[in-house]
């Protein structure tokens, strides 16, 4: 579990990393709360066991947004359930001060969910959002899928730089050039399911761009044989050069701190 008052601790002066499970990742940057793609409700109060999309969870969520008083930044790579939970928006929102950014399309689900103009701030690829001391550059992302076709623009991951250091989750993407012309963030964190980057193209990411630590998500996180929640971390430690060193496959809850 995640400990709220360390998550939210205004005199931090590490920068820590928590996975959130599937592609959710909860970031104390020296002070600095930043969020990405959470999702972090129940269906209901009386149902520990199942996660605001329906689906029952493999393991319990590592925190709740209702247990947070104080967020900088909400980041949300693309409008799809399982990143953008109405519910935990919606917490986050009631019960923060947090700056929601996304893209166009994304923003428009925000609204959807109540979120105030003034809160609102639209992600453009390589256009910087900056908020105190935070940098925050969207970065390019393709993400098709059977039912949904997403045009360019509708999704996209997020450079963040902040505390002096460099981290980047790609988002729900397949592999494009740009991504492999990102020069060493300190953390990458990788979404791996096979419906998106998979095993292959994430090495190469890793790879290329020399990341200092590299995290895998979107798996391990719904009890469901849907394709979006398939994903083995395993074959990908084999593939990531300096793999000791640089990669970690983190259980849902735990941190990682540089």
């Amino acid at each position: 579990m995640i400990d709220p008052k360390e998550l939210m601790d205004l005199d931090a002066v590490a920068v820590s990393i928590w996975w959130l499970g599937n592609a959710g990742f909860a970031i104390n940057a020296a002070g600095t709360v930043i969020l990405v793609d959470p999702v972090i409700e129940l269906r209901e109060e009386s149902d520990p066991v199942t996660s605001e999309l329906g689906l029952p969870l493999l393991v319990p969520l590592p925190i709740r947004a209702r247990s947070l008083d104080r967020v900088d930044l909400v980041l949300v790579t693309h409008d799809h359930a399982d990143h953008a939970g109405p519910r935990t928006i919606t917490e986050l929102a009631a019960r923060t001060h947090a700056l929601f950014v996304g893209t166009e399309r994304t923003a428009r689900r925000l609204r959807q969910f109540g979120i105030p103009e003034a809160r609102l701030r639209t992600a453009r690829y390589d256009q910087p959002v900056r908020v105190g001391g935070t940098t925050v550059i969207p970065t390019p992302a393709k993400h098709e899928e059977d039912l949904i076709h997403t045009q360019r623009g509708d999704c996209c991951g997020f450079l963040i730089r902040v505390a002096g250091v460099t981290l980047w989750h790609t988002g729900d993407t397949e592999l494009l050039e740009d991504h492999l012309k990102v020069s060493s963030p300190d953390v990458l964190m990788l979404p791996i399911s096979p419906h998106i980057l998979g095993v292959d193209d994430a090495a190469r990411i890793a790879n290329a761009t020399r990341a200092r630590h590299v995290i895998p998500c979107h798996f391990g996180t719904f009890d469901s044989d849907l394709y979006w929640c398939s994903g083995d971390p395993a074959p990908l430690s084999t593939r990531v050069d300096d793999s000791k060193r640089r990669y970690h496959t983190l259980a849902i809850g735990d941190k990682l701190v540089i």
